[in-house]
């Protein structure tokens, strides 16, 4: 991943795809866990928690591009030492 160099896309809790865990392993879910308001609504709560810090400015933002009709963000959220990351998977073509 990169350095985001240009403004994040439009996005809200129904167009994202959200894991939090372990950044420097695959993303299968063994190291972290995923959250989709498509198959729990209750996951709005945490999918909007980690929206406000990857919009917050207080994180270094890295974007790549993924599959087709899908763009990633991802924020270090580890300032101890540890690697915990939050990585968004936004649709883009919704």
């Amino acid at each position: 991943m990169q350095p985001a160099s240009s403004p994040l896309l439009p996005m809200s809790v129904e167009t994202v795809e959200l894991y939090v865990g372990k950044g420097n392993c695959c993303r299968c879910g063994c190291g972290g866990d995923y959250f989709r308001v498509s198959e729990d609504p209750a996951n709005a709560k945490k999918v909007r928690h980690y929206l406000k810090k990857l919009l917050s400015g207080k994180y270094e933002v890295l974007e790549q591009p993924g599959m087709a009709g899908e763009h990633i963000y991802e924020i270090n959220l580890s300032n101890s030492g540890h690697d915990r990351v939050a990585t968004f998977y936004v649709k883009t073509n919704a």
